[in-house]
């Protein structure tokens, strides 16, 4: 840090100190969101070197040093802390993904609202994890349809910290029904977000001296509460891309997710508001001399041990890395190595003609060197299954089209070969111009040649069930669920055909 930089911090943390005293209400603010299964260091790059981050001794080692040297610590988790590795799949205490809880209650969490990612093993499950949890669950837009009940049985919780009542409330994207299995979430509604708080703030307020929303959805969603909801302090946005902004008097927030970083809002209140603030996120590097709770440390042990007889076996060699960064590491176009492998073998388990991955379905990337079961398993975690169905020559250019149209999640495709011009170029229904299929030229121009052809294609149950509202714009009629479940068929590949060794092939060429 300069000298300058270095002068400017300590300026403000001492006219931060200094407003404490005077106002002497402060409250602390630490907030996680999408661990998806966490619970050991890995390496990202910094500065062209690699380093270790995250992992839950990490974050037992950084939570207990701000809770050494803060008063008035909340300790707050905004939700999808399953699906992502093994560790969230395994049963304990008799629940799927229970370990992660178990996790934050040793972290001693205060608060914590659901994230889609919860719902991926049923709506059974997810209540089991709020049972567990040692810590109040809360949600306020979730409903069941038939008796407009909360799924959660508190929409918000009031705390006492020093004489300072904070609220805390909150809410899951309106999209939430889209992005979780159609059959996991049957007989569940999602509230407007905006409406909902409205309804609740004023009641909220007359308890409260600070109100703090957890909005497990976008940066921009949060923006637009700060908008709309007056009454309000504090916006923490599951969002993982450890933003800031202070809107109409109302501090956003989101940090990274994977627990790479934890979110730090410290805020001073008189009189019903926030006079005065400190932001950051704090880095939970693993590569440093750590102290760890004896219980997470503990904790990591039984996991580790749980998962290491079976999911350690080597399946294949990867002979080089296929990166994954966020979605896999595509092309200018969209293409990626990993998702030219996955779609691959779809076709190769199913015989069929064309296959087709959402990008966000691969969820990480698999190193050179030996490929181990649990590899695969945090590549493909959601135990997708194969589903075969039939599209016509129409119908793969429509989606193609759509699929333009919804950007980084575009599909990995197989069997398939297609070139087409960018959004700001042309409009929606003339973006296409080029696609094979198996080397038959189906459209060319833009112009479909075989229109009412029939083709045999497969994708995941997850894709299949939300085509309609999601991905085609149109319910796929005729299909067949194989029940053969991703992982497996991919393990089955590599365990027969040893090396992984996939680049980009030109599947997906967006025209300059």
């Amino acid at each position: 840090m300069g000298n300058k930089a270095f002068s400017a911090a300590l300026v403000l943390g001492l006219v931060f100190s200094l407003v404490c005293q005077v106002f002497s209400k402060t409250i602390t603010l630490i907030h996680s969101n999408d661990i998806h299964g966490i619970y050991k260091p890995f390496k990202i790059k910094v500065n062209g070197r690699e380093r270790l981050v995250g992992g839950m001794e990490a974050a037992s080692h950084y939570i207990d040093k701000i809770r050494a040297e803060e008063e008035n610590v909340l300790l707050i988790e905004l939700g999808d802390v399953l699906t992502g590795t093994l560790a969230a799949d395994i049963e304990y205490n008799g629940v799927s993904g229970g370990a992660m809880i178990e996790f934050l209650n040793r972290l001693n969490y205060d608060i914590w609202s659901l994230g889609n990612h919860e719902f991926d093993k049923g709506q059974p499950s997810a209540l089991k994890l709020t049972k567990l949890a040692k810590f109040p669950s809360i949600m306020s837009n979730l409903i069941y349809k038939e008796s407009r009940k909360l799924f959660s049985s508190c929409p918000y919780h009031v705390f006492d910290l020093a004489g300072l009542k904070v609220g805390v409330i909150a809410v899951i994207e309106e999209n939430f029904l889209q992005e979780v299995y159609k059959d996991k979430v049957e007989g569940l509604d999602v509230l407007p977000i905006v409406t909902v708080l409205n309804s609740y703030i004023p009641e909220l307020d007359k308890q409260t001296d600070l109100i703090v929303v957890l909005n497990h959805g976008t940066f921009d969603e949060g923006v637009r509460i700060a908008e709309n909801v007056k009454g309000i302090d504090v916006v923490l946005a599951a969002a993982e891309d450890g933003r800031f902004r202070e809107v109409k008097g109302v501090l956003v927030k989101s940090t990274f997710g994977h627990l790479k970083t934890l979110g730090y809002l410290k805020v001073a209140v008189e009189k019903d508001q926030v006079v005065n603030y400190e932001e950051k996120l704090i880095w939970l590097w693993a590569d440093i001399d750590l102290e760890p709770s004896a219980q997470i440390t503990a904790l990591v042990k039984e996991v580790e041990d749980s998962i290491r007889s079976e999911y350690t076996k080597v399946v294949g060699e990867a002979k080089f890395d296929h990166i994954h960064k966020g979605y896999p590491l595509k092309n200018e176009a969209g293409e990626s190595p990993m998702g030219n492998w996955i779609t691959d073998v779809m076709r190769w388990k199913t015989g069929t003609q064309i296959a087709l991955q959402n990008s966000g379905g691969i969820r990480a990337e698999i190193s050179a060197g030996p490929i181990t079961k649990a590899n695969i398993f945090d590549v493909t975690p959601f135990r997708n299954t194969l589903v075969v169905f039939k599209l016509t020559g129409q119908q793969v250019k429509d989606i193609l089209e759509k699929d333009v149209e919804r950007g980084e999640d575009m599909f990995q495709v197989s069997g398939l070969k297609y070139r087409y011009y960018p959004k700001n170029i042309r409009p929606l229904g003339k973006r296409v111009d080029y696609v094979e299929v198996n080397s038959e030229v189906l459209v060319n121009d833009g112009i479909v040649l075989h229109p009412k052809k029939v083709y045999s294609v497969v994708s995941n149950n997850y894709l299949v069930g939300q085509a309609e509202d999601k991905y085609f714009g149109f319910q796929v009629s005729c299909q067949e669920n194989t029940d053969l479940i991703l992982d497996r068929v991919l393990v089955e590949w590599l365990l027969e055909n040893k090396i992984l060794a996939y680049k980009i092939e030109e599947r997906i060429v967006e025209i300059k």
